[in-house]
């Protein structure tokens, strides 16, 4: 299995089926046909392995066989993959219906319409190309031509370089109760894991945990700053099966400042505080709390009202003096 840091084999990182691809392209990784996680039946299959041979790490498997009886099965998780193989100028070695199943649907690919620009036979030609696939685990047959002689090989496969080939076994899955949401700074939301079978170890990790992170106390994903990022939940046995939730995250509503606004009709509390510290409180109009005020300010600027106010309490009244108030406020 080639790293994932190989350079891009391609000035574009836009390789083609037909093109020869000597190391997997930016975003892909590749797993040579001498993996044991592939499975060959049917008859005659001869394994290559030779230092002089220009396939890919020098290997190659193939079968020459009749009708069809030869097959290559495997299991990957990943949403895309690529087929290579090789290319002879003897096109009688190829049928013109041999074929791939993904996940039990059938797709053809002609090798005989693929052009071989070389005077000798070519390695490591991308044969088929499978894009935009779901997320997940697939199951894969490369099958052979079902009617004549036809060679069926296996040099190497590419999937995504965040996918894993599986073993032909393989049955565990997960899945997320929110693959997406959104959180304000501090906030925080429950995101849980359910996988088959129950009880199957999983690791939790955050793209960017300034942005957001995962924690595992309280199974809660914490909204951290403002941006977007995925939290990813993967199995834990070194396959890298997984679920993933995008989240973001937008700055927390500030508390908008309220004007205060007079009352207009009914009663309302005046409090006064002397300044001697006592609160005086009255309930009065609306038209009251008006006259109030007018008084304390003609008694600030001018002094030309009474130095006094007087409230009506109850069955006496009650004075309120000028140079005694320190504030008041209405409620």
């Amino acid at each position: 299995m080639e790293g994932k840091n190989n350079l891009n084999n391609t000035s574009q990182n836009s390789a083609k089926v037909g093109d020869v691809l000597k190391l997997p392209e930016i975003g892909w990784i590749r797993y040579d046909d001498k993996d044991i996680k592939f499975i060959y039946t049917g008859s005659n299959w001869t394994h290559i392995d030779l230092d002089i041979y220009d396939g890919y790490k020098s290997t190659e498997s193939y079968t020459l066989n009749s009708m069809g009886d030869g097959l290559v099965t495997f299991k990957f998780y990943g949403t895309k993959i690529r087929l290579l193989q090789s290319m002879y100028q003897d096109v009688t070695y190829y049928g013109t219906d041999s074929g791939i199943i993904i996940d039990g649907v059938k797709e053809n690919f002609n090798k005989t319409n693929a052009s071989v620009t070389s005077t000798s036979n070519c390695r490591q030609h991308i044969v088929y190309e499978k894009t935009g696939l779901t997320l997940g685990v697939h199951t894969v047959t490369i099958v052979s031509s079902s009617s004549g002689l036809y060679r069926l090989e296996n040099d190497a496969i590419d999937i995504d370089d965040t996918g894993s080939l599986l073993p032909s076994d393989y049955n565990k899955s997960i899945a997320l109760d929110n693959t997406s949401m959104s959180l304000k700074v501090n906030d925080t939301q429950p995101l849980t894991a359910t996988t088959t079978p129950a009880g199957v170890g999983v690791k939790w990790k955050s793209s960017n945990e300034s942005v957001a992170k995962y924690d595992s106390s309280t199974g809660k994903v914490v909204g951290v700053g403002e941006g977007t990022c995925t939290i990813t939940a993967t199995i834990d046995d070194g396959y890298n099966v997984a679920s993933i939730c995008t989240v973001t995250v937008t700055k927390k509503d500030e508390p908008q400042p309220t004007t205060p606004t007079e009352p207009t009709t009914g009663d309302s509390n005046l409090f006064i505080e002397l300044v001697d510290g006592n609160i005086k409180s009255y309930n009065v109009s609306s038209a009251e709390i008006t006259k109030f005020k007018q008084w304390y300010l003609d008694r600030d600027n001018t002094k030309s009202n009474k130095p006094y106010y007087e409230f009506a309490k109850g069955t006496y009244k009650d004075y309120v003096i000028h140079d005694k108030i320190d504030w008041f406020e209405v409620r």
